[in-house]
């Protein structure tokens, strides 16, 4: 996770070095050319577009990727489960492609409207936010199930947990859904939100261990200290194993849960010493 996360940032960094050489050639290189930085701006085959383009694109299928991951993890590595949101990941890779191609064949005074690209855009805009949506209730739906499985026996909930997933998704999905809005109404402030996009998909991908790993969200869903703050773990391909642990050496709960039936097996309330914290803000959801 921190190698994906590492490269979120380096795709976002680069995302916006890109926008600042595009300013910068418009109203200072090239301001004096025929139709002004608007005609720099509306080149959609000058390099630095092609450029920001695909890292757009690499990394919204980063992103995408991700949240796929959580959700094959979350339900026991049960390929059946995501083969859908897989095709929808496939089938955007082939839109970002052809989004890319599109821009250096398209004619040198084209919009970003016409009828070339647009096929292309609303498709790769249309099946990025399905798959968002898809795995995050797909993963929420996973907690939810599990949590009121054990609420009979456990006496942490897993409900904070769920509710983060679904902001960090909800987040995403809103901006991608005004997104394809604006472009569909041809307005040129869909600009705005494509230039903040590559952003966002970084900063909600680390919403979820950054707000556990502070302490920001708990199982209580309050506030906790850092150093004092709990994990959702899960692991196993036979057997999903959901962990909530306080890391002021206590564990909290601990069961496994069967994936063919789906009912909790086991459960631990002891108290461990020896526990030094060393999963601290480890969350595979």
């Amino acid at each position: 996770m921190l190698t994906i996360a590492v490269l979120m940032f380096v795709l976002a960094t680069m995302h916006i070095a890109v926008n600042y050489t595009r300013v910068i050639k418009a109203f200072i290189i090239f301001p004096n050319e025929p139709g002004g930085p608007g005609a720099f701006f509306n080149e959609l085959s000058e390099f630095t577009q092609i450029f920001g383009s695909t890292i757009y694109v690499a990394q919204t299928l980063v992103g995408d990727s991700v949240v796929l991951l959580r959700a094959y993890l979350v339900w026991g590595k049960r390929f059946y489960v995501v083969a859908f949101p897989c095709l929808l990941l496939f089938g955007s890779s082939i839109a970002g492609g052809g989004i890319l191609y599109s821009f250096a064949k398209v004619e040198p005074q084209a919009e970003i409207f016409v009828v070339e690209l647009s096929h292309w855009i609303v498709s790769f805009f249309s099946m990025t936010l399905a798959t968002n949506i898809i795995c995050t209730g797909l993963v929420a739906y996973r907690i939810w199930y599990i949590n009121r499985r054990s609420i009979s026996f456990s006496e942490q909930s897993l409900r904070p947990i769920m509710l983060l997933v679904i902001e960090s998704g909800a987040i995403y999905s809103a901006t991608l859904t005004a997104l394809l809005i604006l472009y569909k109404t041809q307005s040129w402030f869909q600009y705005v939100l494509l230039d903040a996009i590559s952003a966002i998909v970084g900063l909600v991908f680390s919403m979820v261990i950054v707000r556990i790993g502070l302490g920001l969200t708990s199982v209580s869903g309050e506030s906790g200290e850092f150093g004092k703050v709990s994990t959702f773990r899960t692991a196993g391909p036979g057997g999903s194993k959901f962990g909530i642990e306080s890391h002021s050496d206590k564990t909290l709960g601990e069961f496994t849960v069967d994936n063919r039936s789906g009912s909790p097996t086991t459960r631990s309330d002891s108290y461990n010493p020896s526990h030094n914290g060393s999963d601290s803000g480890k969350v595979s959801v």
